[in-house]
């Protein structure tokens, strides 16, 4: 494997982990936000099933439903 070639995947993981982290970091913001609101306790285990649902989202929406 080439230097460029390990380089091009390289970065390609790190922007997935990137997005990953964002992601979980903006629904981590929106969830602290919506329990201290609501005066909810918060809980990891929800937190994470929310990330999770929004990854299943995100995996299977149409890319092209506003076309």
């Amino acid at each position: 494997m080439s230097q460029n070639s390990i380089g091009t995947v390289a970065r390609v993981v790190m922007i997935f982990f990137s997005l990953i982290f964002f992601w979980y970091f903006l629904i981590a913001l929106c969830y602290s936000g919506v329990v201290l609101v609501f005066g909810l306790e918060f809980s990891f285990f929800s937190l994470n099933i929310l990330f999770a649902l929004f990854i299943v989202f995100r995996m299977f929406y149409p890319k092209n439903v506003f076309r």
